[in-house]
């Protein structure tokens, strides 16, 4: 019968037979040995996690240390501490812990799912993900790891698998704290799930009515839906609570001003700057109120306030540009564009609104251009829109037959995509076939931008031009 299975146990049994003594039982001692250091270990962590609840973390730290010291492989003692030091707020420490427990145990569910919850402290999502997926996947039923998981996602610019994941705690426990019902109303309000936003946020105002985040949250809402007096009716409920919420003032004047109600939206706009003048957004708008009531210096004086402070702010400087573009000051206009396409260079957008605007003023056409161009690169599903303006710039330099190509292009891709064509793309693509002799199709480009209507300004451009074909 073989009894040992080690070389070292062979001469042990050989040597107790020959001085005739009995057989040491090596093996049972080991065992027994470790069996208490772990029995005990674990009665230590156990009477540790009591203190910690009772928020005695200096007698819980001492029993979780000396319990890792007993059994150096105890991942639950270094769970418990990782746990402590993390509530405590001591994260290098608390990350030590609970990677050294689950070096001793990779699929110990606690240890991963706290150091989900301390890389999300840390705004680490990436890894919160990660950490949290892996405690999912050894088990899926934990609704609060997929609530920590949804909000991981959320902070990761992940709104939709968000949502997913905020859902699946949801299904398994519906009496999720207040914070899960309004972090998933966040989500869908972000993803244009205003109905269901709504419910959410009214569910947590069913049991926090003086949620504040909850009431400005579905006054936006109701804003975007078109619900004015809900909308106003839920700021008002806010400043009721806190009659110096700046932001439930600056949303309230939103409102009036959206309603063009400009005396109130002026006098709610001035009551948030009292409060709070370091804040963009009232004064911001306030020069808005003013540019409605056709007041455009006051406007521009309060902007430029504004761009002294910070002369690099885009919303005031986007602001501006569109106020200059909209009363036809293309030179101001030009200058706030090319400020703002330093800062953003690459914006699509600002850099196709300079580049054409520099080809209505017939200005640095190659530069216009090659501004264009980048655009087109920067922000494909806008290229049509973009086309148009290339287009006009080689119009503008008299190279019709590019134009053309170019226009083309432009017209057929928002026809295939089955989109509107606007009065501007249609006069332009008349302007550049009237210079190649081609009147048949001129006029029907000048006919159809009158039919399309989507610019006064144009149709008016287009209507003269076609009176020169017909006559």
């Amino acid at each position: 019968m073989k009894l040992f299975h080690h070389t070292a146990n062979k001469a042990i049994l050989l040597l107790a037979l020959a001085c005739g003594c009995s057989i040491p039982i090596i093996a049972s001692e080991v065992d027994r040995e470790i069996v208490d250091a772990k029995k005990q270990s674990s009665q230590m962590v156990q009477e540790g996690l009591n203190y910690l609840i009772l928020e005695q973390n200096k007698k819980a730290e001492e029993l979780f240390i000396k319990a890792k010291s007993v059994d150096p492989y105890s991942e639950q003692a270094y769970n418990f501490l990782g746990l402590l030091y993390l509530q405590e707020g001591l994260n290098e420490k608390a990350e030590e812990m609970l990677k050294q427990a689950i070096s001793i145990e990779p699929m110990y569910p606690e240890a991963l799912r706290n150091l989900g919850k301390l890389c999300l402290k840390e705004d680490r999502f990436k890894d919160a993900c990660g950490y949290l997926k892996k405690t999912l996947s050894i088990d899926e039923k934990q609704p609060y790891t997929w609530y920590l998981l949804g909000m991981a996602q959320y902070f990761s610019g992940q709104n939709e698998e968000a949502i997913q994941s905020y859902e699946t705690a949801f299904a398994m426990e519906p009496n999720l704290p207040v914070e899960a019902k309004y972090n998933l109303g966040v989500a869908y309000h972000e993803s244009s799930r205003y109905l269901e936003a709504v419910r959410c946020y009214e569910d947590v105002l069913k049991q926090e009515p003086q949620h504040i985040n909850a009431l400005n949250n579905l006054g936006l809402v109701y804003s975007i839906l078109g619900e004015r007096n809900r909308a106003i009716d839920s700021f008002e409920q806010v400043l009721k609570i806190d009659k110096d919420n700046v932001k439930a003032r600056i949303n309230l004047g939103n409102v009036y001003l959206s309603t063009k109600d400009l005396v109130e939206a002026e006098k709610i706009y001035r009551s948030a700057i009292s409060l709070d003048e370091s804040d963009v957004s009232p004064r911001l708008n306030l020069g808005v109120v003013f540019y409605e009531k056709g007041e455009f210096d006051k406007a521009r004086l309060e902007w430029e306030k504004l761009l002294k402070e910070d002369p690099n702010n885009v919303r005031v400087l986007s602001v501006m540009g569109s106020a200059y573009l909209e009363r036809k000051e293309y030179l101001e206009a030009i200058k706030v564009f090319r400020k703002m396409n330093e800062l953003m260079p690459d914006n699509g957008s600002v850099a196709n609104t300079l580049g054409y605007l520099l080809a209505e003023q017939n200005k640095e056409l190659d530069f216009a251009g090659n501004l264009i161009e980048s655009a087109i690169k920067l922000d494909k599903p806008n290229r049509a829109t973009y086309y148009d303006s290339l287009a006009w710039v080689y119009f503008k330099q008299g190279n019709y037959k590019q134009a053309l190509k170019i226009q083309d292009k432009a017209i057929k891709i928002l026809k295939l995509a089955h989109e509107p064509i606007s009065s501007d793309i249609y006069y332009h693509m008349g302007k550049i076939q009237f210079e190649l002799k081609d009147s048949a199709n001129a006029k029907k480009n000048f006919e159809d931008a009158i039919r399309s209507n989507t610019d006064a300004d144009i149709v008016k451009l287009a209507s003269e031009s076609l009176s020169l074909i017909k006559y």
